[in-house]
């Protein structure tokens, strides 16, 4: 029956929680096919949807990894939001989330047929940083959205833990998602949409 006010959903969310929890504790971690519970149909986007949103000088294998990372933000998105997982578990479901977006990120502003001089060249050496500035200064994305894009790439190279200078034990907020994802796409659609201008 289909969830119709907040009681119910309440309700629904206090069942569910309480039979996943009696799976967990009946079937551990022995792998077992009749213990898979169904993930939500719909939550994660289709990598045909997720491909249209690249940018076409992007290669064909670039492009389906950016619409898996995309797919795979929304698993860690309905992780994040949809279950009460918290601390350490919480932090390294956002931080996966952070690197991913780099990961986009990085992909995306390499442009090929440009001249090597060129910021946004995928044959310049300039790191990511200096890319998002071009990106500000060319008028694809606010200073504001730069800034979130170039705070999440720091957060980023947090991948590299042999560098870390302290613990990161509370360092990640969804905010450190959310503000670059956001800036992520609207520098996307740009792109998209300068290709076929």
């Amino acid at each position: 029956m289909a969830i119709t006010n907040d009681q119910e959903l309440r309700s629904a969310v206090a069942k569910a929680s309480d039979l996943v929890q009696q799976i967990q504790d009946y079937c551990g971690r022995t792998l077992r096919d009749e213990s898979k519970i169904n993930f939500p149909r719909g939550m994660i986007g289709t990598a045909a949807a997720y491909r249209a949103r690249c940018p076409g000088y992007l290669d064909v294998h670039t492009i389906s990894s950016c619409a898996y990372g995309f797919m795979h933000l929304d698993v860690l998105w309905w992780l994040v939001s949809r279950t009460d997982i918290a601390s350490v578990g919480k932090q390294m479901a956002i931080k996966s989330a952070i690197v991913t977006l780099g990961t986009i990120l990085e992909a995306t502003l390499a442009i090929p047929d440009l001249p090597k001089n060129r910021v946004l060249s995928s044959k310049c050496s300039a790191g990511v940083k200096p890319r998002v500035d071009e990106a500000v200064k060319r008028g694809w994305i606010s200073a504001d959205e730069g800034a979130a894009l170039k705070s999440s790439w720091e957060n980023r190279n947090n991948v590299h833990l042999k560098l870390l200078p302290n613990s990161e034990r509370d360092l990640y907020k969804v905010d450190d998602v959310n503000a670059p994802h956001a800036a992520l796409l609207k520098l996307m659609s740009k792109l998209v949409r300068r290709q076929h201008s």
